[in-house]
């Protein structure tokens, strides 16, 4: 079987497991969700068990081959992206409990999109990735931590002023979600020459991808359907 096929074939076994994993996680909600709008600790995991397998067999009906179409000889860097895929799966859901939402999902988006990019993986690249992902990550943290603060700074200036719509969530998750717009925005124009041709390129958008991705998913989730999420590292 040609490893194209191989692939996504693989992460559809993949997917179900993960999605199994996430039916045994226990089940949480907010104590103060009195509407019921928090759909549970599970929501995530599952959700993104059922991506995994929906992009799977999307591939791996998109990678059949024609008719008589020659087949290429096995590609040494589809082998590697594949394994280190795997390990960096395997890392995530073992890891997600112990590092949070935060540091797990960064580390797995930003990881996953740098090899994908790199396609060469080499022992030479740990320098540029290293250094790649400590920096994006504080900036991560960063990104975050301001969120927090005028989510939390809203919420609170609300309750005392009693004013109902600063403890809306339209506040609480859509200004801190324009705000953090706006800064990103700043951080791309700034980097822009970078960004398109410059030596430390693919960091760059590994770093942005993970981190816009990382925060939208967040802000989603906590902010707006309040999701219980494990914080981790990044306890406040």
């Amino acid at each position: 079987m040609h490893i194209k096929r191989v692939i996504p074939i693989f992460f559809i076994i993949i997917a179900l497991l993960y999605i199994i994993f996430s039916f045994t996680v226990e089940e949480r909600k907010m104590i103060g969700d009195v509407r019921g709008w928090d759909p549970g600790s599970r929501a995530i995991p599952i959700g993104i068990g059922l991506i995994m397998l929906a992009t799977s067999i999307y591939l791996s009906r998109k990678e059949k081959s024609p008719p008589g179409q020659d087949r290429k000889p096995h590609d040494p860097g589809i082998r590697k992206l594949t394994i280190l895929t795997i390990l960096l799966c395997i890392f995530f859901i073992l890891f997600f409990r112990f590092l949070g939402f935060i540091i797990s999902t960064h580390i797995f988006l930003f990881s996953l999109i740098f090899l994908y990019y790199k396609r060469d993986i080499r022992w030479s690249l740990i320098p540029e990735f290293s250094i790649g992902l400590l920096i994006c990550t504080g900036v991560m943290i960063a990104f975050y931590s301001i969120g927090r603060f005028i989510s939390r700074y809203l919420f609170l200036l609300g309750r005392k002023s009693e004013i109902l719509v600063l403890k809306s969530k339209l506040a609480t998750a859509g200004v801190p979600l324009v705000i953090l717009l706006i800064l990103f925005t700043v951080l791309l124009i700034i980097l822009k020459n970078p960004i398109k041709r410059g030596k430390y390129r693919v960091p760059l958008i590994a770093g942005f991808s993970a981190i816009g991705i990382t925060e939208f998913l967040f802000i989603v989730f906590r902010q707006i359907f309040l999701v219980s999420l494990v914080k981790g590292f990044v306890f406040w």
